[in-house]
């Protein structure tokens, strides 16, 4: 079977591995689609020289399995399932995966929407440790899709007013239509005196950081209230960022931080992501901008990277034809 990848960085290979056995006590997957995720884009370039090359299938972890087989749990052969794979190793054709990492798709879900369910849920996730934001002034740094998603649940969630920054207008314009009372282009206007004048003074209450650049992280630090909260969700670029750390500690903040939440017990923030996505309540329809073969996927890791053509999350669908 064909699996991708990462022989060095920046560098991704299409190579033949054997399929997986159908274990005693796994469930046998025919991956149907993946998506990629700002993370992978991460470990694909800025990883430790010893980590290549990596194992085959890593870093794929937003991905919709179809049950081949499963021996031990009830399951049904052809069912979709939500796959979160312990190894992170959804960028191949086939994946043999313990059940209590699969969640069934509610009936009725479109299987391009239920796949961002994985996304949705690690940011309900984060939202979970989030002090009351119900009339609070909110900052999204950030509108790739899991700043988007932080938009649109934030101010599902009584937000007074959520404000969207980022570097790129086609994301600025998706996140107004997704709940951003406010967008700026951060490379445009002086997004520290916005947010003032918007909160006639007073600053952002919370600030989602969902970048993970020392830039961004400081810059959050700036536009937040004293005594407010910082939620930091972008994975790092680097193990050691510099931080303007004084000025967050005499400003008294509160840093949410959030990772892992395929950890979190019974997968709950998945599970209502799901729930969400089925009853309507989260408009997805804006997100998957780019559909390709899965032989394509250097060409998805660009579009995904370089952000052309108006890409915002990008779709690996193992059934299209190559190219």
């Amino acid at each position: 079977m064909k699996a991708a990848q990462y022989t060095a960085p920046g560098q991704i290979d299409l190579i033949e591995v054997p399929e997986p056995d159908g274990a005693e006590g796994l469930v046998l997957l025919r991956t149907d689609k993946v998506t990629i995720c700002g993370s992978d884009l991460h470990f694909l370039h800025d990883s430790p020289a010893e980590k290549y090359p990596w194992m085959p299938g890593q870093s794929g972890h937003e991905c919709i399995g179809v049950v081949e087989e499963a021996r031990g749990p009830v399951l049904p052969r052809g069912g979709r399932m939500l796959v979160l794979p312990p190894q992170f190793d959804a960028f191949m054709e086939y994946q043999a995966v313990e059940p209590q990492h699969l969640i069934p798709l509610p009936e009725g879900i479109e299987p391009e929407h239920g796949l961002l369910g994985q996304q949705l849920g690690t940011v309900l996730f984060c939202c979970r440790k989030l002090k009351n934001v119900l009339d609070k002034n909110v900052v999204v740094v950030g509108q790739g899709p899991a700043g988007l998603l932080f938009t649109t649940m934030l101010y599902r969630m009584g937000a007074r007013q959520v404000i969207g920054l980022d570097l790129v207008d086609h994301r600025l314009a998706i996140a107004r239509r997704m709940g951003a009372a406010h967008t700026f282009n951060v490379e445009q206007v002086d997004v520290v005196e916005a947010v003032e004048n918007l909160t006639e003074g007073r600053m952002a209450d919370v600030v989602v950081e969902a970048v993970g650049k020392a830039e961004t992280i400081n810059l959050s630090v700036e536009l937040v209230r004293e005594g407010g909260e910082i939620a930091i969700f972008g994975v790092p670029k680097k193990e050691i960022l510099p931080i303007a750390m004084e000025k967050y500690l005499r400003r008294n903040l509160t840093m949410v931080t959030s990772a892992y939440a395929q950890r979190e017990p019974g997968l709950c923030s998945f599970r209502l992501a799901l729930d969400l996505i089925a009853q309507g309540r989260v408009d997805l329809s804006l997100f998957i901008s780019h559909r390709l073969p899965f032989d394509r996927i250097r060409e998805a890791f660009d579009l995904a990277e370089t952000k052309r053509d108006g890409a915002v999350k990008v779709l690996l669908d193992f059934d299209l034809p190559g190219g």
